[in-house]
């Protein structure tokens, strides 16, 4: 028996959610507890809408256009432009996906760790073998229960410590709809924004859109992406029970002193199910954007793919080898590239020759999505800048700069965009 539509579009986008919520997440918003109590609830917030109007706009591309992104581009900028735009964009993020899933493979193990006393080594082998066949199994039915399953999982662990934390509903929703802006708290407000609109889930959720109808898209991306943002900001309460964050072994020994066993036990299941989650997705990212910039479609060259990724994660991790240099210069790549994917976004939904009038953006959408792009643009400027001084090319940080400069890159774009409106 098939599940009714809407519920079955919740379960197909449960693989955003899924695939934002990673071990980067659960360390950004656990410091993000530890450090400020809840005063940055405001930026999971924040960035979760900013997700949901990103994702909604990659898919109302697809659905309204019937093209992918790449066509898409190419349709809007023109075959060369629109394909080097693409190809630029969409190889850097598929680097990205590699560069990061040694990560993914790594917190599954650092969460079964807490649980079992099973070799690192053999605990890594397993969680890739099992990656690797859910993978091979090519079945987006079975990909799409299982990341349901598993942010299942995530939510009933991680709400399971933020509910034994002394905050009432008022506190928490308090912080969530006002902004603070605690002394030293710049750059985990723009990690959190950060570690919520992750480039590769546009391409993500775009590709799982084609041959939907944009009502039950937006059912489906609507709850998950707001399932995945009220974990986030449960895994910030849950950080909020500990003075400091340095690793999870301690966090868990800490758990355990003030909750019981069920404070590990909670910990543990949810890194795994998150790093778990994390290092399929990745993957599974990284042939749906082989498939939208080269047009490949052969499940033998999308295999390749995703298992190149894999194993690149498994290896790392096995080896215990951390790539410090290449990870920060992908990491600079991305920081370039998502401003560029959202400004591309933004200049396709707008143009009447690829967007059917019924479904091209109002005033409000397109503020807000201005919004977005001033928001990305500081966090890819911060984190080229942060890779720069980690590799000793610059000895300070010019955060006003970075804010200068993405106000001016926002109202360049908006001009843009009122530009491409007026054209018939």
């Amino acid at each position: 028996m098939r599940p009714p539509p809407k519920l079955s579009s919740v379960i197909l986008y449960s693989v955003i959610s899924a695939a934002f919520i990673g071990p980067g997440t659960i360390t950004t918003a656990i410091t993000a507890g530890a450090t400020h109590q809840l005063q940055l609830l405001w930026a999971v917030a924040l960035g979760t809408l900013g997700c949901l109007l990103l994702q909604e706009t990659s898919a109302r591309i697809v659905i309204s256009s019937g093209l992918n992104l790449g066509q898409a581009s190419q349709k809007c900028f023109g075959n060369t432009w629109g394909k080097t735009l693409m190809v630029l964009v969409g190889v850097t993020v598929m680097l990205g996906c590699a560069a990061y899933e040694a990560g993914n493979v790594l917190g599954a193990v650092s969460g079964l760790n807490l649980l079992t006393a099973l070799d690192t080594r053999i605990l890594t082998v397993l969680v890739a073998v099992a990656s690797f066949a859910v993978l091979w199994s090519n079945k987006r039915q079975v990909i799409s229960w299982l990341m349901t399953a598993l942010v299942g999982l995530m939510g009933i662990a991680f709400f399971a410590l933020a509910l034994q934390q002394p905050f009432s509903i008022q506190e928490v929703v308090r912080y969530t709809v006002v902004p603070a802006f605690p002394s030293g708290s710049a750059l985990l407000i723009l990690g959190l924004v950060g570690t919520t609109i992750v480039p590769y889930n546009i391409f993500l959720g775009s590709g799982i859109s084609k041959g939907k109808t944009i009502p039950l898209m937006r059912i489906g991306l609507t709850v998950s992406v707001l399932v995945g943002g009220l974990i986030t900001a449960a895994i910030l309460i849950a950080g909020t029970s500990v003075q400091a964050f340095s690793s999870f072994p301690e966090l868990a020994d800490s758990l355990r002193e003030k909750l019981g066993p069920v404070g590990s036990l909670a910990l543990g299941v949810g890194l795994f199910a998150a790093g778990f989650s994390s290092s399929i997705t990745a993957p599974y990212a990284s042939s749906i954007i082989a498939s939208v910039v080269f047009g490949w479609e052969d499940t033998r060259r999308l295999r390749l793919v995703w298992g190149s990724v894999l194993v690149i994660g498994f290896l790392f991790g096995i080896s215990g080898i951390k790539p410090i240099p290449v990870i920060l210069t992908v990491q600079a790549l991305n920081g370039l590239m998502l401003p560029l994917l959202v400004a591309l976004l933004i200049a396709v939904v707008n143009q009447r020759t690829v967007i059917s009038a019924p479904h091209l953006p109002g005033l409000l959408y397109n503020l807000l999505l201005l919004l977005v792009l001033g928001s990305v643009v500081l966090i890819g400027l911060n984190q080229v800048e942060k890779a720069f001084i980690a590799l000793n090319v610059l000895s300070q940080s010019y955060f006003n700069v970075l804010v200068w400069c993405s106000g001016v890159l926002v109202v360049c774009m908006g001009g843009w965009v009122y530009w491409a409106r007026k054209q018939v």
